[in-house]
Order: C-alpha cells, then sequence, then structure tokens
C-alpha cells in the first residue's frame, strides 16, 4: 500500500490560480512550499527549527539555493499560497463566528423561553385533589361525609369520614415539562419532602426588562423563589398532625 505523505495532497485553500502557479513546481517542491507555509509562517515553528528539525523536508542549503529561495517561480507560488491560505483562514474563522452567533441567538431563544415558562408556572400543576374514606382526619382536610360502619375485627361501630384533601403529585417530578420549574428538590426524614420554584414574579420582570425600556424595572431585587413544604410524609404523624404555618400537605396518607 502507498503512503501518502504530509502535504503531497492539495489544500482546502487551493484555488484555481494556487494550482496555476504550484503547477510550475516538481511534486517535491510543492510539498516542501506547503510543509513551509504550514508549519513556519502559520505554524509554531521558527524558519531556522524547521530547516534543523528531521522532518523537515529540505537541507537548508537548498532551501535558500536557485530551487527554492533564489527560484522566481518558487517565490511567486509561495506569496499566491500564502495569501489563499490566510483568506482560507479568514472566511473559517468568520464561519465559526456567524456559528456562535447563531447558537447565542438560539441560546437567547431558549433562555427567554425559560423565563416565559417560570412567569407561566403554577403551584397548581404539582397538586391533585384527592378523595377517600378515614376514621382519622388530617386537620387539613375537608370533610365532606360522615356515617359509622362495623368494624369486625374489633366488633364495635367507629365513625368514618369521607374527606378531599391536596396532595402532593410525585409524578410531577419525573415530568420533563413540570420538573423544569423546579428549582430546588429536597427529601429528608425529619422535613419531609419539599419542592423549590422559581419565582413567577421575577421572571415576569426580567421578561419586562428585556421588553421594552419603558416596562423596565427601575429597581432590581434580590431573586426569589417559592418553597413548597410538605411535611406530613408519613414519616413523622406527630409533626404531621401538628403543620407549619405557610405549608401544604403531601401524600394523602
Amino acid at each position: 500500500m502507498q503512503v501518502i505523505g504530509a502535504y503531497e495532497l492539495p489544500h482546502a485553500c487551493e484555488t484555481a490560480e494556487v494550482t496555476a502557479l504550484l503547477s510550475k513546481l516538481s511534486p517535491r517542491r510543492r510539498r516542501v512550499l506547503r510543509a513551509y507555509v504550514h508549519q513556519v509562517e502559520f505554524g509554531e515553528q521558527g524558519v531556522s527549527d524547521w530547516l534543523r528539525s528531521e522532518k523537515c523536508p529540505v537541507h537548508e542549503r537548498a532551501w535558500y539555493g536557485k530551487n527554492y529561495r533564489g527560484d522566481p517561480a518558487f517565490m511567486a507560488a509561495l506569496a499566491g499560497y500564502r495569501d489563499a491560505l490566510q483568506q482560507w483562514y479568514l472566511r473559517s474563522e468568520a464561519r465559526q463566528v456567524e456559528q456562535a452567533q447563531r447558537l447565542l441567538r438560539l441560546a437567547a431563544q431558549r433562555s427567554a423561553q425559560r423565563l416565559i415558562e417560570h412567569a407561566d408556572g403554577n403551584i397548581g400543576q404539582f397538586f391533585t385533589l384527592q378523595e377517600y374514606w378515614t376514621d382519622d382526619p388530617l386537620p387539613t382536610a375537608e370533610i365532606l361525609e360522615e356515617e359509622y360502619r362495623l368494624d369486625e375485627a374489633l366488633g364495635i361501630k367507629r365513625k368514618m369520614y369521607r374527606v378531599r384533601r391536596t396532595a402532593f403529585d410525585a409524578a410531577a417530578l419525573a415530568d420533563p415539562k413540570r420538573a423544569r420549574l423546579i428549582k430546588k428538590f429536597t427529601d429528608s426524614p425529619r422535613s419531609g419532602l419539599s419542592i423549590e420554584l422559581y419565582d413567577a414574579q421575577r421572571a415576569t420582570e426580567s421578561i419586562l426588562d428585556r421588553a421594552d425600556p419603558e416596562t423596565a424595572s427601575k429597581d432590581q431585587p434580590p431573586a426569589a423563589s417559592v418553597l413548597i413544604y410538605l411535611p406530613e410524609n408519613g414519616r413523622d404523624d406527630d409533626q404531621a398532625a401538628a403543620g407549619a404555618a405557610g405549608t401544604l400537605p403531601g401524600n394523602a396518607g
């Protein structure tokens, strides 16, 4: 199998004009020219280090002789190749800048969409209404109906209550659309389950600040969030029954 050496094949920068200039040189001199431009003029090597390196395709004496630096055809091809490669790098950098700007525009659109989601976030998305019968309704439960039922195990009648209460929908944590609204989630044996939402008011202010100078807020309050605390998760009945001010209940139990 024939192995093609470095700089034997044309580079993407080689236009028709450059190809015409290179055609006047032998394959070896074209390879030397490409190696010099890429490794020295657009690389990190100095010309002296390049000439002394083991991988240099030309001897130092020959480089300064009549076939290279002393040949007008070689120098013309060198100048044309150098200019073409510089233009190629400029176009490549321009494409990279354009791509980066496009990514920034897309990121800005996604960020705006996230802010809108935070502004439209609704605590109700994380709760469901549950109705069930129990003989020990929680203080937070709404009693809908009462009746006496026979407890066959004890042989006595027990007062039962049909209640309705708000319960946290744990499936929301696995739902990408709703989970995106959650800033923080904790679940501990002592405190129970709690979720912290991104602040809808702050998101609304951020949107107005960026939408129009007329709607921009003059004062920038610190970012806030909505904390939903769900203590009664079945771990501590006494603590759950006591409840806490400003809290919402968790599992139905």
